[in-house]
């Protein structure tokens, strides 16, 4: 058997960040503005879309896995909502929240700056 990498997916896959802020799961302005002018335009006909929601690790396991689901929700409906308008057609959502996860946190936890950008909902485009 041989196995080889496809690369040519991951090359046309596109990685956004979105911050929010502490306890919170609703995005800044400024943050609503990005995903709609910036990520909304980028997302094909088809492809699928992957949302991944984080937190710190300050707060109550089950509140953290609570939170991150929300913010993934907000950048999803926020998202969703531009792409309508804009008439693109057949694009599909998976929603993930990780809470305080530390295996899939995408920064440390132990620095108040590391703690800050775990703050975040991450935003994968895939291609068809």
């Amino acid at each position: 058997m041989h196995l080889e990498r496809n690369s040519a997916i991951v090359a046309d896959a596109l990685r956004f960040s979105v911050l929010f802020d502490f306890d919170k799961s609703k995005t800044v302005v400024t943050y609503e503005k990005f995903i709609t002018d910036v990520i909304a335009p980028q997302v094909k006909d088809s492809s699928t879309v992957i949302i991944h929601g984080h937190t710190d690790i300050i707060g109550l396991e089950e509140y953290n896995m609570i939170l991150s689901q929300e913010r993934a929700n907000e950048a999803k409906s926020i998202l969703e909502r531009a792409i309508i308008k804009s008439g693109k057609k057949g694009v599909k959502f998976v929603i993930y929240g990780f809470g305080a996860d530390t295996e899939m946190a995408p920064f440390g936890n132990k620095l108040p700056e590391e703690r800050f950008y775990n703050r975040t909902v991450i935003i994968d485009l895939l291609p068809r």
